[in-house]
């Protein structure tokens, strides 16, 4: 007969292997982060996620593959971003649907993406056509999309928030630069954030136009005094930020608010034009440059990066 010690040693272990546990369906990764929170990844074994690589080390493939993520409520369960539109595997949305679904149980299920580029709208057909799923979108970022369902739904403006029930409640905010109105998703009391493209993976923030930069400039001091303000009840000793492309964030194991804060450093330096440069190279031209600093990546251009530094020197 199992004694109480032995019992419970045995129910801790479980628990730890639950926690840590990977599970490949159809095209899908999924990896629990914690407790009713899962991370979803359009990777797999045949398509691994990031640069494929032969022998000698040349690239032969890679699966740019995109976030997304599942919080699971008392009442309500919410998928943050639909990933790329996958046709590499046929059961794509069939197996999504059912990583969804087997996990949601008889909660509501409420839909949002951070931002409105297409990889990370994809699989929208999976449930575009779907009664049980409702969908709960920032209205500026969506205002004059009309690819949504009209009558399953509603938008929320900028700092609203969703209770999912169980003590699982989603605040929002804006950081815009990569779009308009990136907007992030934060676990209230849990240290978590769901970021999209907003602050990057951890290999660089693409910011597409001059005006970009300046708009972002403002979104990470925002961010910055958001995460600091004692009401939002964060610890930012644990505070995780969870990219929308996981695998870019290499060597960095996480996103954390050391990677925040040199984002700002890193801002400052490019005011004085004291910062580390990276030719980089893209199917937009106007990405021309990398600029970095400690942990944190901008990738804009160079001619508009020389003439904010001497705007800024200049005054």
């Amino acid at each position: 007969m199992i004694n109480k010690l032995s019992f419970l040693l045995l129910f801790s272990l479980v628990s730890l292997w639950s926690l840590s546990q990977t599970l490949q369906q159809g095209p899908y990764t999924v990896n629990i982060l914690a407790d009713g929170v899962y991370h979803i990844e359009d990777a797999n074994d045949s398509n691994p996620a990031g640069e494929h690589l032969d022998e000698d080390g040349n690239m032969v493939g890679q699966n740019n593959c995109s976030d997304m993520y599942f919080v699971v409520g008392k009442d309500k369960a919410l998928l943050i971003d639909l990933s790329n539109a996958v046709t590499w595997d046929s059961t794509a949305a069939e197996s999504l649907r059912s990583v969804v679904y087997e996990r949601l149980g008889n909660k509501e299920l409420f839909i949002t993406v951070t931002h409105k580029h297409g990889d990370h709208l994809g699989m929208l057909p999976a449930f575009a056509d779907d009664p049980q799923a409702k969908f709960w979108l920032p209205k500026a970022e969506f205002k004059d999309m009309d690819v949504f369902p009209k009558s399953r739904t509603s938008y929320f403006a900028e700092n609203n928030s969703i209770d999912l029930g169980g003590d699982f409640v989603i605040n929002t905010m804006e950081v815009p630069g990569h779009t308009e109105h990136s907007t992030l998703f934060f676990l209230k009391n849990m240290n978590m954030a769901f970021s999209g493209d907003a602050i990057g993976s951890g290999s660089g923030i693409w910011l597409f136009n001059e005006e970009s930069f300046f708009t972002y400039k403002k979104g990470i001091e925002a961010l910055i005094q958001y995460i600091e303000n004692s009401n939002s009840n964060i610890d930012l000793q644990k505070l995780v930020f969870h990219g929308g492309h996981a695998w870019q964030s290499k060597q960095l194991e996480k996103l954390t608010v050391q990677y925040v804060y040199d984002m700002q450093t890193l801002i400052e330096r490019m005011a004085i034009g004291e910062v580390e440069t990276e030719e980089m190279s893209t199917f937009i031209s106007f990405l021309d440059t990398s600029f970095k600093y400690g942990t944190a990546t901008i990738s804009w251009n160079k001619e508009a990066a020389a003439k904010y530094a001497n705007s800024s020197l200049s005054k």
